[in-house]
């Protein structure tokens, strides 16, 4: 994957983050949402290069598989530690918005490939 291909899919991958954001987030759990989606992007973009979105001779359900599989595995090895600005709703929020990026990856790996 060139570097053209990588900086496409972090913009792609970032839209879509982005439109999946509550714009009037009105509670830590919105706000908390929010920010493990804003994290998922950032680790995304942190590590597209590893993701090989092309030149490979696998069908595609098997290389959507094999990329969401990776990106789970990316997103679940993150650890986010309680922090005084963190509420537990928060915190619950954040996980979701985590879980939520790993849809919204699956819905983005579809239509990139």
């Amino acid at each position: 994957m060139n570097k053209q291909q990588v900086k496409n899919a972090v913009r792609r991958f970032s839209d879509l983050i982005e439109r999946n954001k509550d714009l009037q987030a009105y509670s830590d759990f919105k706000e908390g949402m929010n920010e493990g989606l804003e994290i998922a992007k950032d680790t995304f973009e942190e590590n597209a290069e590893k993701f090989v979105l092309s030149d490979s001779e696998e069908d595609r359900v098997t290389k959507i598989k094999s990329l969401q599989d990776s990106f789970d595995l990316l997103i679940d090895r993150l650890v986010i530690k309680k922090k005084p600005k963190y509420s537990q709703d928060s915190l619950d929020g954040i996980n979701k918005g985590l879980e939520r990026s790993k849809e919204l990856f699956r819905d983005f790996i579809e239509e990139f490939l």
